[in-house]
């Protein structure tokens, strides 16, 4: 095993921690869920402090109040260290409205500007011209310093790329050892033409990779390796010169987890034993 650590990556310039701070179920699903706060405040900052930088969150996550509290938890830390990203959802999705939804993003997050403002999805229903020129509209008036998308196809991306203004710095997709169809070699070498990176949410398949693994393969590699299938399964996404990854955990022993899986890097044939899995 090769003990050479993984290093940061680049989102649109800025350098990112490889393991990103998922926010989704912090602060509620769709809705507020509130006597929690303390505990996702000190999950938050137990992981700035351990070096992660990149933090993801929502307006949708619990209605707002996800980016409340990321708001508390990042007051105190060098803000020009942090990358904060966040994103649009469907009901400001016309051009005039992006940038007032931005503006209450960041009244909520306590903050000045985001590092990457998402669009959320591709609907097809809503005028997607409109709303890429919104975001392209507040990163121009410096409420965004990039851009991104989520949960775009290879055909979504080659679209927004022939229609915006500033660069797509990054795409956010559901990807993980075990799904692996949204993110086809396709996509992965659009992404390094365009120099986008690729944002793997659910990178243990909501615990199929973790505490709950029963695939075969998954469990021999972490036994080769004396690691967690969690942790084969974060590797293998930041092994990737194009992913980074944003697990959620409030709990520290997953938060220190989660880390170790960047102390070690896997052999080329494991690597893709893995990248067959589906």
């Amino acid at each position: 095993m090769n003990k050479r650590k993984i290093k940061n990556k680049k989102i649109g310039g800025f350098e990112v921690h490889p393991i990103g701070i998922g926010t989704w179920g912090i602060g509620g699903f769709m809705e507020p869920v509130r006597g929690n706060e303390e505990k996702e405040i000190k999950a938050i900052k137990y992981s700035m402090k351990s070096g992660q930088n990149h933090i993801d969150t929502a307006e949708m996550y619990g209605n707002g109040h996800s980016e409340e509290i990321v708001g508390e938890a990042v007051k105190g830390f060098d803000r020009d260290k942090l990358f904060i990203a966040s994103k649009i959802h469907r009901n400001y999705t016309k051009s005039n409205k992006v940038e007032k939804s931005t503006e209450r993003i960041l009244k909520r997050l306590q903050i000045d500007y985001l590092d990457l403002l998402y669009i959320h999805s591709f609907w097809e229903e809503e005028d997607m011209k409109g709303y890429l020129k919104g975001v392209n509209s507040a990163m121009d008036s410096g409420l965004a310093k990039s851009i991104g998308v989520s949960n775009w196809s290879v055909e979504n991306l080659r679209w927004g790329l022939s229609k915006t203004k500033n660069p797509i710095v990054a795409n956010q997709m559901n990807y993980n050892i075990l799904h692996q169809v949204e993110v086809p070699q396709e996509m992965k070498d659009l992404a390094i033409k365009e120099n986008i990176m690729i944002v793997a949410y659910r990178p243990v398949e909501r615990k199929l990779l973790a505490d709950e693994c029963e695939n075969e393969i998954v469990l021999r590699i972490a036994e080769k390796y004396r690691k967690t299938p969690a942790q084969i399964a974060l590797n293998w996404l930041v092994s990737q010169e194009d992913v980074v990854t944003i697990p959620k955990s409030t709990d520290k022993a997953h938060i220190d987890e989660n880390l170790e899986a960047l102390e070690f890097v896997m052999e080329k044939e494991d690597i893709e034993r893995l990248g067959n899995l589906n």
